[in-house]
Order: structure tokens, then sequence, then C-alpha cells
């Protein structure tokens, strides 16, 4: 009977450590969707969640060449224009604004392997996992952020 036990048990962790090796292969594990992978994170991403929480804001952002443009409703009425540089360097993710003001951290994450999600770990003490979805980003999103003429100061999303 308590060889049964073990023998149980051993089956039960093999069946575990293979779905978790089968987890982090298609990019469903805890590592985050496409972890390490930034090869196609040139498209435009809408957030969708925030440590597994649906977001209250909106944040578009595209990624082209080593560009990018982000269009922000954080804490305003207002979408808000934010563009710059980024670069993908040992499996992180830097950027920084036009202005030359580098992004808050580095992130690690990447691209799900059907080009749909896009997952981003913050490299912090508290480390935040957002996650976007690709899109196209809505004209209208655009026309307000390029619209915008008052001066109000929003900190960047990233």
């Amino acid at each position: 009977m308590k060889s049964l036990k073990i023998w149980s048990l051993a089956v039960a962790l093999l069946m575990t450590l293979a779905s978790c090796d089968k987890a982090v292969e298609d990019g469903t594990g805890s590592g985050g969707v496409g972890t390490g992978n930034f090869d196609a994170i040139e498209n435009e991403w809408k957030l969708v969640s925030v440590n597994g929480t649906p977001n209250e804001f909106g944040v578009y952002i595209s990624f082209d060449t080593g560009l990018f443009a982000m269009f922000q409703q954080v804490y305003t009425l207002d979408y808000k224009f934010y563009d710059g540089e980024y670069k993908i360097e040992g499996g992180k993710l830097t950027g920084e604004y036009t202005d030359g003001t580098a992004w808050k951290c580095a992130y690690t994450g990447g691209v799900s392997a059907d080009g749909k999600t896009l997952t981003l770990t913050s490299d912090e003490e508290n480390p935040i996992t957002c996650v976007y979805e690709a899109c196209e980003i809505p004209e209208i999103i655009r026309d307000e952020a390029f619209g915008d003429t008052r001066a109000v100061e929003v900190i960047p999303f990233l």
C-alpha cells in the first residue's frame, strides 16, 4: 500500500513537471507569454491587464524599427503622446523618450508564438506584469493625443 502511494506521488510529480515544461514552451507559464522573445514586437499594442487585473486606463504602444510611439490615458481624461527609441539587449527591453529621459526600468517578457499578445514584466524590486494585445491604434486616439494643447504634466506609463 505504501509503495502504491509513493508511485502515485511520483506519477503526479512527473505530470506536473511535464505540464510546467509545456507551459513554458508554449508561453503560458509563469514566466509570461513568449518570455524573452521580442522578435515580433514591431506592431501596435493595447494594454489589457496589469498583474492579471483588467486595466482601468488606456495605453497604446507602437514599436517600429527601434522607435516607439505611446498614447496613454493615465490619470487624465485625454490621451497624451510620447515617443522615442527602444532597444532589446540580453532579453531585456529598454527605452528612452525623445527628451532623453530613460524609461523607469527595463522589461522582460516577449511576444506570444501567435503574435497576438505582448507581455512586459518590469525589472523592479516589486515587478509589475502588463499584458498587451495586438491591435490597430484608433485614429480618434491619435488625433486626440496630437491635438492636445493643454499643458498638463503627466508621468509616462513606461
